[in-house]
């Protein structure tokens, strides 16, 4: 009887444990990676990856496995080990802090917008992607002028051409003013948010508890973003035990989802 009692203990945890490796995490963001590592993807549900290290052949398996895929697209920056780096050179805003092999970019400009949306744009839906992941709306945080809010605005309509979802990398203050002007939900779709909880040191390069004065500018931000329909994400760095606990709680509470990056190469 003994014997019995513990065999059948041993099968429960082996189920438990079982179903516990298995259970999908819902959103990741992975665009430090190109396919042939693309088992990171595993787990995940909606994932976030770079583009260009994918091919479209190969979306289509993710889409196949039950995948939602976005693609990254900076729309306020460009990095230096972008091909087209040197075509733009002229509107070149200045170094990106903390980041300096990345420029910020004046998208008041034509060329640029043509570009950003007919091109690469184009370039990323014909790829069968489900959305867009836009960073470095924050070029209008470096850059605080009409024109250059309405550059960010014709992007985002330029995109919406194309049928996909838009997500906004951090952008407070360009997603802020759109939400005033009550054309934020005609723009994009959702907003991700970095570093609410967890910080980066970029000088020691180490990750650490974001301030409560920080923490809570967040949280009241993100309660506007849900307020209006916004979907709304989370990426943190480094979130220890303790810490992913309070974020799973709050992002349950508020219906957000997150994902706790290991470090900033979002491998």
């Amino acid at each position: 009887m003994k014997r019995l009692f513990f065999f059948t203990v041993f099968c429960i945890f082996l189920l438990v444990s079982s179903c516990t490796a298995k259970l999908p995490q819902e959103y990741g963001v992975f665009i430090g990676i190109n396919e042939g590592e693309s088992d990171r993807l595993e787990q995940y549900k909606l994932v976030v990856i770079e583009p260009s290290e994918f091919s479209a052949m190969h979306i289509e398996k993710l889409h196949a496995a039950g995948k939602t895929v976005y693609g990254y697209l900076n729309i306020g920056a460009v990095e230096e080990y972008r091909p087209y780096y040197d075509q733009f050179q002229e509107l070149f805003l200045g170094v990106y802090e903390d980041w300096p092999d990345e420029q910020w970019i004046d998208v008041a400009s034509p060329k640029w917008q043509n570009f950003i949306i007919d091109e690469l744009g184009k370039q990323y839906a014909d790829m069968g992607l489900d959305g867009l992941f836009l960073d470095n709306t924050d070029v209008f945080y470096y850059r605080p002028t009409e024109d250059i809010f309405l550059g960010l605005c014709a992007i985002m309509q330029g995109f919406r051409k194309y049928d996909l979802k838009l997500i906004i990398n951090g952008g407070d203050i360009f997603v802020s003013k759109c939400i005033e002007k009550d054309i934020a939900l005609s723009l994009f779709d959702g907003v991700n948010q970095e570093t609410v909880f967890t910080n980066i040191d970029f000088e020691n390069q180490n990750y650490g508890i974001q301030s409560e004065e920080e923490t809570a500018y967040f949280e009241k931000y993100l309660a506007k973003v849900k307020e209006y329909g916004l979907s709304v994400y989370l990426l943190e760095y480094g979130a220890d035990r303790s810490l992913s606990s309070k974020i799973n709680a709050y992002c349950s509470e508020n219906d957000f989802l997150w994902y706790n990056a290991n470090g900033i190469e979002l491998r």
